[in-house]
């Protein structure tokens, strides 16, 4: 097989959903298959707020997401986005990316080193990346 196919085909694969972001419920049986992080897209309302910490990859803020019958941890690069303003009952949609091994969506920014899809936070009329 050509190689260019070869690393299309394992692109793909590695991505989890080649029609781009799905639902969570989706990523979740996807991630059943063997896939290691699907990008997803996400609406609902905040559950909890889990506080700011810091890492080696920056400040984030955490926040539970309830959607539909799901509630998902939600993990936010405040050092990119700057703090989102968000409170209990607040509706949010978000797109980021669903890590397979601990059921937390990251990357709901941008990537500064344009290496990986770009994630958003939507609440309160305004958009952060």
């Amino acid at each position: 097989m050509n190689r260019k196919i070869v690393f299309a085909l394992l692109a793909v694969a590695l991505s989890g959903c080649a029609g781009g972001p799905v639902s969570v419920a989706k990523a979740m049986g996807i991630c059943a298959r063997g896939a290691s992080a699907v990008e997803v897209t996400a609406s609902g309302t905040v559950a909890r707020l889990l506080g700011t910490y810091s890492s080696g990859s920056g400040s984030h803020e955490g926040f539970l997401l309830r959607s539909d019958a799901l509630t998902i941890r939600v993990e936010n690069n405040t050092s990119i986005t700057g703090l989102i303003p968000l409170s209990k009952g607040e509706p949010v949609s978000l797109q980021g990316q669903y890590e397979c091994n601990d059921g937390v969506i990251h990357w709901t920014h941008r990537d500064p080193r344009g290496r990986h899809i770009s994630g958003f936070i939507e609440a309160g009329g305004k958009t952060y990346r």
